[in-house]
This record gives C-alpha cells, structure tokens and sequence, in this order.
C-alpha cells in the first residue's frame, strides 16, 4: 500500500506539472488566436473595401483596378495637354484694363476725354484714346507691344503703360 502511495504520489507531480504546461500552452494559443484574428478582421476589412463587398477574384479585381489606374492616367495627362493649351492661349487674352478721364483742353470740363490700355500678360495689346472737344472729337488707337508704344504718346497715356 506504501508502494501504491508513494507512486501515486509520484505520478501526481507529473499530472501537476503537465497539467501546468498543458495551461500554459493553452494560454500561448489563445493569444496566437486572438492576434491572428485581429490580423485577419483587418485583412478583411481590406479585402472588403479592395472588391468593393463583392465575391471576387483577387487576380480579376487587380487586373480591373489596374486597367483603370491607367485609363485615370491618360485622362490626366489629357487633361494636362488642354490645361497647357488653355494657359498658353490664355496669355495671350486681355488681362489688364486701365482707364484714364481727363479734359483734353482748359476750357473744357468734365473730363469727357479718356485713354484705355487694354494689354495681355505680355503687355502687348492696343491703348485707346477719345479726345473729346466742343466742335468734334477724335478716337486713336496706338498698338502696345511689350508695354511699349512705336507712336508718341500723351501724358495721359504714358501713365497708362
């Protein structure tokens, strides 16, 4: 009976020790699963958002989403051609506008005269010019090129340009 003892004894310190590696391992694997599920809610997530919700497959949805990856390109790079060409055509509109009244002669009031310089973003463009009197009135136009007038210019003018 001491013999049945002593080995029952024997056999439960290694049921314990067991038992506790048995827990411990336990322990290990439950926190093994519980990360690779996190890990795998977040790969789906992806997935999801990746196929849009849709049963998908993988090889189909890239290649899907890579053919319009480069359709998106040439878009943009179209729409850089023409954004180019509007730029480069938009310089050459009239950007600034500058209006200068003034009476023309003394005896005259009113400033019925007036000088306008209408110029691209070059400053080329044209300086417009009505002189105003009581018996007539006369209109010029003087080409501007690079701020800059081939024509003599009036006082009124130059501090258009």
């Amino acid at each position: 009976m001491d013999q049945l003892n002593v080995m029952i004894g024997q056999h439960l310190a290694v049921f314990g020790v067991i038992l506790l590696a048995v827990v411990v391992l336990f322990l290990i694997m439950l926190v093994l699963f519980i990360t690779t599920r996190s890990k795998m809610s977040a790969l789906q997530k992806k997935y999801d958002f990746f196929t849009e919700g849709k049963e998908a497959n993988i090889d189909e949805v890239l290649t899907a989403t890579l053919n319009k990856l480069h359709e998106t390109q040439a878009e943009l790079a179209a729409l850089q051609a023409k954004h180019d060409k509007l730029h480069e055509q938009v310089q050459r509109c009239v950007q600034n506008v500058k209006l200068v009244r003034y009476d023309a002669f003394d005896a005259m009031g009113g400033e019925m005269s007036y000088s306008m310089l209408l110029t691209d973003a070059h400053n080329n463009g044209v300086l417009l010019t009505s002189i105003y009197g009581r018996e007539e009135s006369r209109c010029y136009a003087k080409d501007i090129a690079n701020g800059k007038s081939g024509y003599p210019l009036a006082e009124e003018e130059q501090k258009l340009l």
